[in-house]
């Protein structure tokens, strides 16, 4: 695997890390905003969020995608996040409850990215923390300091 597409997934978990902690933390940094404001910086740091998660879902499948080939040898002849995410489980290299879990994830990224409404954009803001633990648990399984 090459060192650059390690960095850029290891780059983009910090900073959806960091949007995760930054929206958590908002009550604090709202307290010298009016409510209007505190939801105009909700908002903003929900959508942060959000963005940051469809980019590491975007990177997630697809380095899962070169690390069966590249790493384990095999012919992965499938192009969709969710085809990808089928055939790791079958390889063995995702457990059945976590590959729901991604699942769960691709769709909530394509709700996302194709519906916009406040209420999906909360309900999905609040699943994030849940699916950024489990893409850093196989990331620090896949992404050992070098590979």
């Amino acid at each position: 695997m090459e060192k650059l597409k390690r960095e850029q997934i290891l780059s983009a978990l910090d900073r959806l890390e960091e949007a995760l902690i930054d929206l958590e933390n908002k009550t604090n940094l709202a307290k010298k905003y009016d409510y209007s404001e505190q939801e105009r910086l909700y908002r903003s740091l929900r959508d942060s969020l959000i963005l940051r998660f469809e980019l590491v879902s975007d990177l997630f499948w697809k380095y899962l995608k070169r690390y069966l080939s590249e790493q384990e040898g095999l012919q992965v002849d499938v192009n969709t996040p969710k085809s990808v995410i089928r055939f790791a489980l079958k390889a063995k290299l995702l457990s059945e409850i976590d590959s729901e879990v991604f699942i769960k994830m691709i769709e909530d990224r394509n709700m996302s990215s194709h519906i916009y409404k406040e209420e999906i954009a909360d309900e999905i803001a609040l699943k994030i923390a849940g699916h950024y633990e489990c893409i850093k648990k196989y990331i620090d399984r896949l992404c050992p300091q070098e590979i």
